[in-house]
């Protein structure tokens, strides 16, 4: 798992409708997905190319349908606020 100490350091891949943006893990973290709750990450790397495991993300930054689905059961905190009930 990384540490926050690590998230300037890790660059994310986020899938977004209109093109791939990549920005900062601490960025993301900062930011979210905004209004399009489908929006997640798709890879990590660090600044120096290595490539980073998805599971090293902590899982309520991920925003992903499971930690969406963790996160409206009460089993995982939501940065961002909940999802609403009726999507993944």
């Amino acid at each position: 798992m990384l540490t926050p100490a690590e998230y300037d350091d890790v660059i994310v891949t986020v899938a977004h409708p209109y093109a791939d943006v990549e920005t900062t893990l601490r960025q993301w973290i900062e930011t979210g997905p905004g209004p399009r709750p489908f929006v997640t990450i798709t890879a990590a790397r660090r600044s120096n190319g290595d490539p980073v495991p998805l599971g090293a993300i902590p899982l309520q930054y991920r925003n992903g349908p499971e930690s969406r689905r963790l996160q409206r059961l009460g089993l995982l905190a939501a940065p961002w606020g909940l999802a609403p009930d009726n999507e993944p």
